[in-house]
């Protein structure tokens, strides 16, 4: 059947999209389980999310085709859709950084999930594809802004309308993906990654991801990136930091 399921391990929070029998491809119970993955992680108070797909052989084949006759057609379409936006938002909304980890297959509705995190390293072994023409549908207009955001308009309708597969260097020459890295790599420089994320002030990290999305994304509004600024130098954070630059150690950052 599959799922999104959270894991946790101190600072960091990990959303496995866990459906490896079917190269992590996205059924609509599997988009459903996502939000209460995400509070979980929520809960947890964690730092920074990894978002990854389970095995070593796909992130996300895209969504489940099989299921699409029954619920995607007609009237059904709107309630899988709307399943689908509540987990593309759901990641979106998540007030940490959130990576995409990112080997293997990574096509259609993968990369809309992979879309709706912050950044995105890849393994040199990821391809990626937006297929929808290959089905006589559309890509949500959502996901479209996204990937418009990241490789600009013409690479978007290159990639929409021709539904060719490229590799993980074509990735980063588009900006679809931040870095690329070997599959043997990637898990431990995520890790990496993740773990100096978790180590900086959180109110900082939260100032950095609110203020571009005010940029970049309808979501966030100018009030909302200048409220969190603000924050940042009314912390005991900001004192923590200045007063363990001076003492020439570490600075131990707890969030408020």
């Amino acid at each position: 059947m599959g799922t999104v399921r959270a894991e946790v391990d101190g600072p960091i929070g990990t959303l496995v999209i866990d459906n490896p029998e079917r190269r992590n491809a996205m059924n609509q119970e599997m988009y459903a389980s996502v939000g209460g993955a995400a509070r979980t992680l929520l809960d947890a108070d964690v730092r920074v999310v990894i978002l990854r797909g389970a095995g070593s052989e796909a992130f996300g084949a895209g969504s489940d085709i099989s299921e699409f006759p029954e619920r995607r057609f007609g009237a059904a379409s709107a309630d899988y859709d709307r399943v689908e936006h509540e987990a593309w938002d759901a990641i979106a909304s998540l007030p940490v950084p959130v990576i995409a980890s990112i080997h293997g297959p990574c096509m259609g509705g993968g990369i809309a999930m992979a879309l709706h995190a912050d950044v995105r390293i890849a393994a040199d072994d990821a391809q990626f594809a937006v297929p929808p023409a290959r089905l006589g549908i559309a890509y949500p207009p959502e996901a479209v802004a996204r990937l418009v955001a990241l490789v600009g308009p013409g690479r978007a309708k290159l990639m929409l309308t021709t539904a060719r597969v490229i590799n993980a260097d074509t990735a980063l020459a588009y900006g679809l993906v931040d870095e690329v890295v070997t599959p043997e790599e990637l898990d431990d420089h995520v890790a990496r990654v993740a773990t100096g994320i978790g180590r900086l002030a959180p109110l900082s990290v939260r100032a950095a991801k609110v203020t571009v999305d005010s940029l970049t994304t309808t979501r966030t509004e100018a009030g909302d990136a200048a409220a969190a600024v603000a924050a940042c130098y009314d912390s005991n954070d900001f004192r923590e930091g200045v007063q363990a630059f001076l003492e020439k150690r570490h600075p131990q950052f707890e969030g408020n």
